[in-house]
C-alpha cells in the first residue's frame, strides 16, 4: 500500500498537468522553516499554524479554532445531498464544506476520561440492538453514545457489503472535520466516498481520483478543502481540491520511481504541518522522503526494506521505518539512521504522535519484549527520540497479553498525545479488552498515572479483514470512528461513531 500525501498549500490555479516546479504555488510549512511560530500565512493565502511562540503563551495541546462547531444532528441531513452536490459553499444545515468553524480539541489540561470508565474489571458485553441510519444508542457496560452513521445494505450506491473507515493511520475527517471519508469494498460503485463530517450526510463518490491504494489518501492538516495523494498511474503527488474537483501536480516522481511508487505496504501519515512525506520505489529498493514546501527530494538511499517506506513523523523531524519486519529505526530526511527502537519486531500495527513537548513517538502492539527489555503490550510507547520505551497497556500495568487484531489511531493531531485502540481477541467480548474501544492519553506529562478509559464494545462479529474496527480518532479528539459487523457473522459492515462527552455537535 502507498502512503499518499497530506494536502498542502491553498487552491493555486495550477492545472492537472503542471508541476509545482513549474509555476504551482507550493507553500511553505512549519518544519521546512524552522524559525516560524504561531500563526502566520503558509505564502499561497492559506493559513500555517505552527508549535506556540515561546512567549506566547499557548497551550501547544489545542490549536483549534475559536469554538466548536454549531452543527451536528440527531438523525438529520443523513439522506439529504446527492452525488451532483457542490462543494463548501452550500448553504444549510446540510451543506457540504466547511462552516468556517472547527471542532474545539480537548485542552492538554482536561481528563479525557472524565465521566469514562477507567477500571480494569471484567465488563462482558451484553446484547445492544444495533441504532437504524442516524440513531444513537448507549453502551450498556461503557454508558458511551454510539451513533450508526451508514446503511450500505440499503443506501443504493453500490456493492452493500462494506462501508467503513479507510485505515486507523490514515486520518477520516479533514482539518475541521467538516468532511468525512469512508471507504466502500471492490465491486459495483466501490470506492471512497465523501460525507459531511458532522450531519454525516453523504455527499458524493470520489470516484474522480486515482490513488496508489486505498489507504493513500491524505487530508491537509490546515486547510479543510484539501486532499494529497499519488496517482497510481502517473506517479505524480496530486493536489485534490474537494469544493472544485480541481487537481493541481505537485511533482512528478516518475524519473526517480519509473517502475512505480508508494508509501509502503502499512502507510501511516505526513507530518503534523503536511510539509514532510516519506516514499519508496518498490523495483529498485529506493527510499527517499520528500518536502513538499520546498519540493525537495531529499537523499535517496537504496535499502531492502520489503517494500515499506520511511513514515514521516507528526514533527516532520523524524521518520519510522519497518527495515523489512525486521528492526524499528529512525531516521532523518537524508536517511540516516537516527535511532533503533528497542522492538522485537517493527512489522506489529502501530501509529505515531507526538507528545506537549514536540517529541515524536511510536505506539505499537508488542507481543513479545525487545532485545533491550522493552515490555510485552497492547499498546507500548517508544520516544523517537530518546528511544525510551514503555508499557501503557499491558500486563506491566494490570492489563492481559494483547489479544490479537489490535489496530492504534494517532490522528488526534489538534490533541498530540491522544489515541484510540481498537481490539478484537475473543469476540464475545467477555473478559478485559475483548472487542473493546480504547482512548488513551499517551502523554505521560497530561496523563501521569496512565488512565486508560474504555469507551465501548464494537460488537463486530466476523474474522474478515473487512469486518475488523479499524478505529480512527478524529483530529479534535472528540469521536472517534468504526467499522462492524454489529453481531453478524458474514461480512456485513457498517461505520459507526463514538461521541465522546469532549464532543459539542
Amino acid at each position: 500500500m502507498f502512503v499518499a500525501l497530506l494536502a498542502l498549500g491553498s487552491a493555486c490555479g495550477d492545472s492537472d498537468d503542471t508541476p509545482a516546479d513549474l509555476g504551482a504555488c507550493v507553500p511553505r510549512s512549519c518544519s521546512s522553516t524552522p524559525s516560524l511560530c504561531g500563526e502566520s500565512d503558509d505564502g499561497c493565502g492559506g493559513a500555517l499554524r505552527c508549535a506556540p511562540c515561546a512567549d506566547a503563551g499557548a497551550d501547544p495541546g489545542n490549536d483549534a479554532g475559536p469554538g466548536a462547531d454549531a452543527a451536528g444532528s440527531d438523525a438529520t441531513g443523513l439522506d439529504a445531498t446527492g452525488p451532483d452536490a457542490t462543494g463548501p459553499d452550500a448553504t444549510g444545515p446540510d451543506a457540504e464544506g466547511s462552516d468556517g468553524q472547527t471542532d474545539a480539541a480537548v485542552d492538554a489540561g482536561v481528563d479525557v476520561c472524565n465521566g469514562l470508565v477507567t477500571d480494569k474489571l471484567a465488563h462482558p458485553m451484553t446484547a445492544l440492538t444495533r441504532p437504524t441510519l442516524g440513531q444513537t444508542v448507549t453502551d450498556p457496560e461503557f454508558g458511551t453514545t454510539i451513533r450508526r452513521i451508514t446503511d450500505v445494505r440499503n443506501d443504493g450506491r453500490g456493492s452493500n457489503s462494506v462501508l467503513k473507515p479507510v485505515y486507523s493511520t490514515v486520518s477520516a475527517w479533514n482539518a475541521d472535520e467538516s468532511y468525512l471519508i469512508l471507504y466502500r469494498t471492490v465491486g459495483s460503485g466501490g470506492g471512497h466516498e465523501l460525507f459531511n463530517g458532522k450531519t454525516y450526510a453523504f455527499i458524493r463518490k470520489l470516484d474522480d481520483i486515482d490513488p496508489a491504494d486505498l489507504e493513500q489518501i491524505y487530508w491537509h492538516t490546515q486547510n479543510p478543502d484539501l486532499l494529497y495523494y499519488v496517482d497510481i498511474s502517473s506517479r505524480r503527488l496530486i493536489r485534490y481540491h474537494i469544493s472544485t474537483r480541481v487537481k493541481d501536480t505537485v511533482h512528478d516522481f516518475a524519473g526517480i520511481c519509473p517502475g512505480g511508487l508508494t508509501g509502503g505496504t502499512d502507510p501511516m501519515f505526513t507530518s503534523w504541518d503536511s510539509g514532510k512525506i516519506g516514499l519508496v520505489c518498490p523495483d529498485s529498493n529506493r527510499i527517499f522522503s520528500y518536502n513538499i514546501a520546498t519540493n525537495t527530494v531529499n537523499r535517496q538511499l537504496t535499502l531492502a526494506t520489503g517494500d515499506n517506506a520511511p513514515q514521516a513523523g507528526p514533527s516532520g523531524t523524524r521518520y519510522f521505518l519497518n527495515e523489512n519486519d525486521g528492526r524499528g529505526t529512525v531516521r532523518d530526511d537524508d536517511m540516516n539512521v537516527l535511532l533503533v527502537l528497542d522492538m522485537a519486531t517493527a512489522q506489529e500495527h502501530g501509529a505515531m504522535s507526538m507528545l506537549a513537548n514536540g517529541q515524536d513517538t511510536m505506539n505499537a502492539v508488542a507481543f513479545d519484549t525487545g532485545p533491550n527489555g522493552s515490555g510485552v503490550g497492547t499498546l507500548v510507547q517508544h520516544n523517537m527520540v530518546t528511544g525510551a520505551a514503555r508499557v501503557i497497556v499491558g500486563p506491566a500495568t494490570g492489563y492481559p497479553y494483547p489479544p490479537g487484531g489490535t489496530h492504534i489511531s494517532g490522528m488526534a493531531f489538534k490533541r498530540p498525545g491522544l489515541m484510540a485502540v481498537s481490539i478484537m481477541g475473543n469476540m464475545n467480548g467477555a473478559r478485559l479488552l475483548d472487542s473493546e474501544l480504547l482512548l488513551v492519553d499517551t502523554d505521560p506529562a497530561s496523563n501521569p498515572t496512565g488512565k486508560v478509559c474504555r469507551i465501548g464494545h464494537h460488537r463486530t462479529a466476523s474474522a474478515d479483514y473487512w469486518a475488523e474496527p479499524h478505529v480512527v480518532i478524529s483530529p479534535s479528539g472528540t469521536r472517534v470512528l468504526y467499522g462492524s459487523s454489529w453481531g453478524n457473522t458474514g461480512v456485513i459492515v457498517d461505520s459507526y461513531v463514538v461521541e465522546l462527552p469532549t464532543y459539542t455537535p
